[in-house]
């Protein structure tokens, strides 16, 4: 320890000696020692400024044994406690009055008047002396006390009481975390995504984002670290970039993988979604998301797929200690639903639709958050999706890893060549943020699109018969019997492969489709149809199937003519 060092020390020592001796005065003593490094985020816990991130202290030994620290340090407090300057005084008169009592004093050369003038003196320096015997007294049991309170604070329920009692002096939210969503904080520093004016000719007022690397900040209140330094001049990662071009040989989905790499980077909601890697064993899909979780570190979390999918069987009151795991997270991955499994529809939504989630922590409060992060389900089976609405299916995307690497060919060093280029891909994905920010969105391709609309037929095969084989003009001119249609459904389930369901089924479930919008013939508006009644029988109108898909039979019911 450098002499700068020990006289810092000894300040602090000094200004702990200041505090009371009571459960308040140890955790103002704790701060002291602790100074602007710790946090206490309400129902999560202790935070501690590791120079880079406010960790969280998830086992309480940082901020234990900074406590630790500040009691056993009690003991030498004794040296610096504070003397009121009144007694400061009586101690100086009384040590001059001893002196002035231990003096020589010639009484048989002195007059009368001398004598009675000692005598007068000695009583005031002996009352002195007195006095200042009294105060050193007083000073003794306080160094006592000081010491006897030291002892009591080292013992284990005292140094619980100390960070209690802390805790109200270094107050923070879940919500006062993580509060930029263009910041990602790596090894290095913090990277920042901001706009500024385009310098591009042409380019008159128009502002592109971009981005700088800051050094870390204690009042950023990041809690997450990405520890990889990034070189925002580094070349690109070469077998990373070989890896992608054999799983995924389109340039166009190669491009939104960087886009959504660079989306997980960001704690921005703006996109909504929710990619479902979707593919045999391996094709890569595992590879991506298992490097990016690796680089990014403290910002991913892997859940289990029963956080997603599944029964739901928790009550509004139990505790989610899988989910409160999510706050400040940039990426979430999940991986392997089984066969039939369900993705739980309502959570999907409010994970994605940027509204704040109450989760509890086990013997712990609710608390909200709003979500940040990218979620990424990867498997060999589609999960279930009940429900029709666009509210759900918008928020989907079903992105296909359809090479399938053969088994001679598997490259089992791979994943630790991938991380050997960590700050090139990190970089990779910093720039497939720019483009992901300066482009307006994601911008899945045909592919994604495609595949995407495929796994909602499948899903949802009146809807899909709706969409193929009908035309929804909202005219009530058009109109269709229940029966017929269902013939025609008939027809369209057997001749495209679509899953059918029963008569009642699809009677069921028309009137949901009859309060959807749907694509017009002309394809540049919306429309609906509605259920009716003609002569007491049930009739649908604004809706008519496309010729080629009339069922058999019915023409002559109908005065159709049937198809050739």
């Amino acid at each position: 320890m450098t002499e700068a060092d020990k006289d810092a020390e000894r300040e602090i020592i000094a200004e702990c000696a200041k505090q009371p001796e009571h459960d308040i005065g140890n955790a103002r003593r704790f701060l002291i020692w602790a100074g602007n490094d710790v946090r206490h985020v309400t129902h999560v816990g202790w935070h501690a400024y590791d120079g880079r991130r406010w960790k969280e202290d998830e086992s309480g030994a940082i901020v234990r044994r900074l406590a630790h620290r500040a009691a056993e340090a009690i003991f030498r407090e004794v040296d610096f406690l504070d003397i009121p300057e009144r007694d400061r005084e009586i101690l100086d008169a009384g040590r001059i009055a001893q002196e002035s009592l231990a003096a020589p004093f010639d009484a048989k050369s002195a007059t009368r008047e001398e004598l009675q003038a000692n005598v007068a003196d000695r009583k005031v320096w002996n009352d002195q002396v007195a006095a200042a015997e009294k105060v050193k007294e007083r000073l003794a049991d306080r160094h006592k006390s000081r010491i006897r309170h030291a002892k009591s604070s080292c013992g284990s329920s005292k140094i619980s009481n100390m960070l209690t009692e802390a805790q109200a002096y270094r107050p923070a939210s879940v919500d006062d975390l993580n509060r930029d969503l263009y910041a990602l904080n790596v090894g290095n520093g913090t990277l920042r995504f901001y706009r500024e004016e385009s310098d591009f000719p042409g380019d008159d007022g128009r502002t592109v984002w971009n981005v700088r690397l800051d050094p870390h900040r204690r009042d950023d209140l990041i809690s997450k670290v990405a520890p990889v330094d990034v070189d925002l001049d580094a070349p690109r990662p070469k077998e990373w970039e070989r890896f992608l071009a054999r799983v995924q040989p389109s340039p166009a989905m190669r491009q939104y993988l960087q886009r959504l790499a660079g989306y997980a980077l960001l704690g921005i909601n703006t996109e909504q979604m929710i990619a479902f890697f979707y593919g045999i064993g391996r094709n890569g899909k595992s590879t991506f998301v298992d490097t990016l979780a690796k680089i990014l570190s403290d910002y991913a979390v892997t859940l289990s797929i029963d956080s997603f999918a599944g029964e739901d069987r928790r009550s509004g009151s139990e505790a989610t200690p899988d989910l409160a795991r999510l706050p400040g997270a940039r990426l979430v991955a999940a991986s392997e639903p089984e066969s039939g499994v369900r993705f739980k529809e309502a959570l999907i939504k409010r994970l994605t639709g940027g509204e704040p989630l109450a989760v509890r922590r086990l013997h712990q409060d609710f608390f909200e958050f709003d979500p940040q992060f990218t979620l990424i389900v990867s498997g060999n089976h589609k999960p279930v999706i009940v429900g029709n609405d666009d509210g759900i299916w918008r928020r989907i995307h079903l992105v296909p890893w359809n090479v399938q690497i053969a088994k001679d060919e598997v490259d089992k060093e791979l994943p630790q060549k991938l991380l050997a280029e960590a700050p090139q891909i990190l970089k990779w994905a910093v720039d497939g943020a720019l483009a992901m920010l300066n482009s307006g969105g994601l911008n899945p391709p045909r592919d994604i699109l495609d595949a995407t609309q495929e796994y909602r037929e499948e899903e949802d095969p009146i809807g899909s018969f709706i969409r193929n084989a009908c035309e929804v003009t909202g005219d009530d001119q058009d109109s269709e019997k229940p029966f017929d249609l269902y013939r025609s459904y008939e027809r369209y389930a057997m001749e495209t492969g679509t899953v059918k369901v029963r008569d009642t089924t699809f009677y069921r479930r028309l009137p949901d489709a009859a309060r959807r919008t749907w694509p017009s013939p002309d394809g540049e508006t919306m429309q609906q149809f509605h259920k009716a009644k003609t002569n007491g029988a049930p009739i649908y109108r604004g809706i008519r199937v496309k010729h080629e898909w009339w069922p058999q039979g019915v023409a002559e019911q109908t005065g159709k003519e049937e198809s050739a």
